[in-house]
């Protein structure tokens, strides 16, 4: 392993109810025996990642990494929160540990157990580019890892996150069949709304929008493929834009999103990948920024594709 002089660690011990905590002391263990000098930094309440990465990487020093331990919104926090620090370009490792970890499954690193991924995280001398999406909003710029969702995925993140079924799925390590369950609750709940798309093509309208996701990689969710072919690694967002269907068609859309990926081919189904575009909802929708619930409202929202620095093990 390459030598460095501290790790510096973010931790949610909430994450992944309780698999955070299961994952740190093997991590605390491995640092110990291998005598590598850490601190832990516990976040307590939300958006304490967001302080905690940029008093981090204001100060950070050669030879020291920041190490986020926890879930997809944990590592959507520590980004925004370096991104607002002195050292805006200072690359982040992360070992997941939420309950639906799309951002390691996106970069196909789900697979690797945490102390291997630690292993390899310390060896690396140079860290790598990954896309991050850049999403500027009236008031404020915001960075995602995975995507942003406006209408029945954002519901569905909402009604998951307020469910009692969540922690119960979440202790079995199903936390994909909690959003699975939320979604079918709330598939009649979600209305169509009017929707606006800018490309440097153009603008797209659409009536009767139902599911719209501006994603970095295929899954949202934990694990459901959105857009199969969206990847972290070609420089471009992609912008999935689903229409409001009912009975047999939808039923027949939805089979194809669970299992082989050819909804994208539906006509009801409009699809994108661009550097740049704009969406703009002129109705009052839930939204969700990498799981995490935004307030609902009527977006405005300029999309670029950005990247970041990472200590992960990727081609």
């Amino acid at each position: 392993m390459t030598k460095i002089a501290k790790l510096e660690i973010i931790l949610n011990r909430r994450a992944g109810n309780g698999e955070s905590i299961r994952i740190w002391k093997t991590v605390k263990k491995f640092l110990k025996k291998n005598e590598i000098d850490f601190q832990i930094h516990t976040t307590q309440k939300n958006g304490d990642g967001v302080r905690i990465a940029k008093d981090l990487a204001d100060s950070i020093e050669k030879q020291t990494k920041i190490l986020v331990l926890g879930g997809d919104g944990t590592l959507n926090q520590s980004v925004n929160g370096v991104k607002l620090s002195k050292n805006p370009d200072t690359p982040l490792a992360y070992i997941p540990a939420g309950s639906g970890n799309d951002f390691s499954r996106g970069i196909k690193i789900n697979h690797i157990k945490p102390i291997v991924l630690l292993q390899s995280i310390l060896s690396m001398e140079n860290p790598r580019q990954i896309d991050i999406g850049r999403a500027i909003f009236p008031d404020q710029t915001k960075y995602f890892v995975n995507n942003i969702g406006i209408g029945l995925d954002a519901n569905t993140v909402y009604t998951t996150n307020h469910s009692k079924r969540k922690d119960f799925l979440n202790k079995l390590k199903l936390g994909t069949l909690a959003y699975v369950s939320s979604l079918i609750k709330v598939i009649k709940e979600q209305g169509a709304f009017p929707l606006t798309v800018t490309t440097k093509d153009g603008i797209k309208k659409f009536d009767q929008a139902y599911i719209v996701s501006a994603t970095n990689h295929p899954y949202f969710g934990g694990g459901i493929a959105i857009d199969p072919i969206a990847t972290p690694f070609d420089g471009k967002l992609d912008l999935v834009v689903v229409n409001k269907i009912k009975g047999r068609t939808f039923v027949k859309l939805f089979s194809k999103l669970l299992t082989d990926g050819s909804h994208l081919q539906d006509e009801n189904v409009w699809h994108i990948q661009e550097k740049e575009f704009t969406l703009s909802s002129l109705h009052d929708e839930y939204g969700q920024m990498d799981g995490e619930e935004l307030t609902p409202q009527e977006f405005e929202i300029n999309f670029e594709v950005s990247s970041h620095p990472f200590w992960l093990p990727v081609e």
